[in-house]
């Protein structure tokens, strides 16, 4: 018996190719097949498994050219390979339906399989993939990968520890003895095939569908999908990431913090954490979708109530026009504030060095002018008799957030300005594009005040009819 802490290596023929897989767990658990990214293995789920092999069966599998299966003879790295091995690999284990998890290329190659095989994926898990990467991850991670062939063992675990800094050194250690192979020479080398290194190689890697139809393939899944994507990830963006669970039909994102592109190593516990309640809402016909970004209130009481729709409601516009810039402006920019500071810290030392508060760009403030002055529009088209219903919304709305957001940002700001001269300041960035900045925290705060008037105007009007 398999304990929760250990694992069995095993293999399985698959067409041509033997592939090797880790397995942990009860045999009777529910089956949980795990598809790891490019370059290195299913090794990548070992700290997951470890938390999570007490209540199911969870099966790493090395996919062809990884790991210590087989590489291809003729080169067919291609997505429908990947695939075909999936169903291969199903029908040597005897599994009827698993739930399917799915890193990076995994991922890819999970989407595609449950497109095909929609009756064999009871729920999908995609750690950190989309239909399109940032290319600043990609580069970094085709650098890692095409760097020194062969070092010796320890100097490949300084140069893994440089690349993912999140994990101890001992950590690193441990995953890399699943990565490497001690060469004739004494020396380490990678264990995926060796052609991958090699820019002018006949290999078939991925696939040749379009950027379209890869989004297309993402939106035809119906299968019950939780995205996670690591908070640190340069990979992955938050505006990509909102956009695939905005678009498939049934699908969860959530956010796993202190984590870049491997999540499942970077933070084990709370990825285990979000899989676990995922499959449990699952099992139980729980499981209902989330946007990636919630509606404001107004939004969905437009939406709600199309039917009531008519052309008037000039003065409750010029009433309200103001609240709506405010709320909607405050939240969005403390979203992008947040969202937007985490990436900034994990993408390079500079920055996480400087700590310096976010101050919205005048395109930002822009792109949310633009954005409340269509939904300022929409309250133009609600009837009379849904005025109150729209006040509610805004009164309804916690605006908490953005007035913490706006003094601490505005604090910041005042403390840089009195420490920076003018010669720092130009180095910080353009001063013109600095001081346009805080402009723009003026007119948010300006903003806020607005709804507060707007709010006591309509008020004093009400009592008076």
């Amino acid at each position: 018996m398999v304990t929760a802490t250990s694992y069995q290596e095993k293999t399985a023929s698959v067409g041509s190719l033997t592939l090797n897989y880790q397995e942990w767990g009860e045999s009777t658990g529910p089956a949980v097949l795990m598809l790891h990214g490019f370059g290195v293995s299913g090794h990548m789920f070992d700290e997951f498994a470890e938390r999570a092999a007490g209540k199911f069966r969870l099966i790493a599998l090395d996919q062809r050219g990884h790991g210590d299966s087989d590489w291809s003879e003729d080169g067919d790295y291609s997505r429908e390979a990947f695939v075909s091995d999936v169903e291969g690999f199903r029908q040597a284990l005897g599994l009827d339906s698993f739930i399917l998890v799915g890193h990076s290329m995994g991922g890819l190659n999970a989407v595609a399989y449950t497109a095909q095989h929609p009756s064999r994926v009871r729920a999908l898990v995609l750690v950190d993939v989309g239909p399109e990467s940032a290319r600043e991850g990609v580069e970094n991670i085709v650098r890692f990968t095409r760097g020194p062939d062969m070092l010796e063992f320890d100097e490949f675990v300084e140069m893994a520890h440089r690349f993912n800094p999140r994990r101890s050194l001992e950590n690193i250690r441990d995953r890399m003895r699943h990565r490497l192979k001690e060469a004739e020479n004494g020396k380490w080398t990678w264990k995926f095939d060796s052609r991958f290194r090699d820019k002018e190689s006949s290999l078939r890697i991925g696939s040749e569908q379009s950027n379209d139809e890869t989004w297309q393939l993402f939106r035809s899944i119906a299968t019950p999908t939780l995205l996670v994507r690591g908070a640190e990830s340069d990979v992955l963006t938050q505006e990509i990431a909102e956009r695939v669970v905005r678009e498939m039909p049934n699908a969860r994102l959530v956010l796993v913090p202190g984590a870049g592109h491997s999540v499942p190593g970077d933070n084990p516990d709370d990825f285990t954490a979000a899989v676990r309640e995922f499959v449990e809402e699952v099992q139980q016909g729980q499981f209902t979708p989330e946007s990636g970004i919630e509606p404001l209130p107004l939004e969905a009481l437009v939406e709600s109530n199309g039917h009531h729709r008519r052309p008037g409601m000039l003065t409750f516009i010029a009433a309200g026009a103001a609240a709506v810039l405010a709320i909607g402006g405050a939240t969005y920019l403390v979203r992008r504030n947040r969202q937007q500071s985490k990436e900034r810290k994990a993408r390079t030392a500079l920055a996480r060095s400087r700590q310096v508060a976010h101050v919205p760009t005048t395109a930002e403030l822009e792109a949310t002018r633009e954005r409340m002055t269509e939904l300022a529009a929409d309250l133009a088209l609600l009837g009379r008799h849904r005025a109150a219903e729209a006040v509610q919304a805004l009164r309804e709305t916690d605006l908490s957030p953005a007035r913490k957001q706006v003094g601490r940002v505005s604090r910041l700001v005042g403390k840089r300005a009195r420490k920076i001269d003018r010669k720092k300041l130009k180095k910080r960035g353009d001063s013109a594009a600095t001081f346009s900045r805080v402009g723009a925290l003026l007119l948010a705060n300006l903003m806020l005040k607005g709804m507060k008037n707007a709010t006591t105007q309509t008020k004093k009007r009400r009592k008076g009819r």
